[in-house]
């Protein structure tokens, strides 16, 4: 019982990409899945890998423009932290890989735990509102089915309101703060008002470090950029298989994908990310090219992360059991107070 209380996050991580699979795969044919592989034309992994590079630029020059208020950083050195966050994530479970750049970008960049902290916490929330917008796009050019067009009103409307209101998080920090704790002190039960309070303080501060719109307009354009690069490489793969599929079937793969890599997994983001492509090609490329698809996909971005994560950090000198260390107690959690103890500055 000692080591699955240690080691719970591990393991929920790998059931769950389990259950991915055993949900997603209904009929393996390994013959088939080896016949897919055989006739793809491996070449085409180079100009892809390539896209993935430049997604990989377009993040880093993001959180460039998160840091920019307290250091310029010069894009090198924002790299190698970005690439070796990354590559932890593929070999350590539960996202690890964040709370190593979260210590990196402190030892290496001179970036202050608070303003870390909420620049990855916002890069989330901007990878998941660009996620959502390829849902709408899907939806409005016809690429769900009409029940579903509901669903995809009510997607839009979710993007329009959380993108307003990060506008309104930079522009009016202190009067949504005002807000905030008016609602949560009447609509809130006691008990749960001081945690509720804290998390949405931690949020609104974490907008707060963006200090202007022109920031904030940058961080969204570098987001789309982002996706659009990877989307790219998503495409370019399929062309090694000598197939393709409609804009619509394409973006909606994207999002599902990436949208899924949000759920604990084992490293790397095995399972949860495979899942969800096989989920959405097989109706139209049949379950044993999807999976032959993925497999080489998957491959070509858990290399890529993890090669270039191991070229920074001998680049760097960070040594593999310092970044063990990082993972597993070296990096604490940041007080309480480390976010201004909830006033904004």
């Amino acid at each position: 019982m000692k080591w699955v209380k240690r080691n719970w996050k591990a393991i929920l991580g790998v059931t769950i990409s389990v259950l991915s699979l055993v949900i997603s795969i209904r009929t393996l044919d390994l013959g088939e899945v080896w016949r897919a592989l055989e006739r793809a034309h491996y070449p085409w992994i180079v100009p892809a890998v390539f896209l993935y590079l430049g997604a990989l630029g377009a993040r880093t020059l993001r959180m460039a423009v998160l840091f920019r208020p307290e250091r310029a950083i010069p894009f090198n050195e924002m790299l190698a932290t970005m690439s070796m966050g990354r590559g932890a994530n593929n070999i350590y479970p539960f996202r690890v890989g964040e709370i190593v750049r979260w210590a990196l970008f402190n030892r290496l960049n001179g970036i202050s735990g608070s303003l870390a902290l909420a620049s990855i916490l916002i890069e989330r929330v901007f990878d998941g509102l660009t996620m959502l917008l390829f849902l709408v796009l899907v939806s409005l050019t016809g690429g769900i089915p009409a029940e579903w067009h509901q669903a995809a009103w009510g997607a839009l409307a979710l993007f329009g309101v959380a993108l307003a209101g990060i506008y309104a998080l930079v522009l009016w920090p202190r009067q949504i703060q005002a807000l905030v704790n008016w609602l949560v002190g009447h609509l809130v039960p006691a008990r749960f008002q001081g945690r509720v309070q804290g998390v949405a303080m931690r949020l609104i501060l974490s907008f707060a470090t963006i200090k202007s719109v022109g920031s904030l307009t940058l961080v969204l354009l570098f987001s789309l950029i982002v996706w659009a690069f990877e989307t790219a490489m998503y495409r370019t793969m399929m062309i090694a298989f000598g197939f393709g599929v409609d804009f619509n079937r394409l973006m909606l793969m994207s999002a599902a994908a990436n949208l899924a890599t949000s759920l604990p997994s084992a490293p790397g983001n095995i399972g949860t990310f495979d899942g969800a492509v096989i989920l959405t090609l097989k109706p139209v490329i049949g379950e044993s090219l999807a999976i032959a698809y993925i497999s080489l996909l998957h491959a070509a971005l858990w290399s890529t992360e993890t090669f270039a994560g191991l070229y920074f950090m001998w680049r760097t000198g960070t040594g593999r059991q310092e970044l063990a260390q990082l993972t597993n107690g070296g990096a604490r959690p940041l007080p309480e107070g480390d976010l201004s103890k909830g006033v904004i500055p």
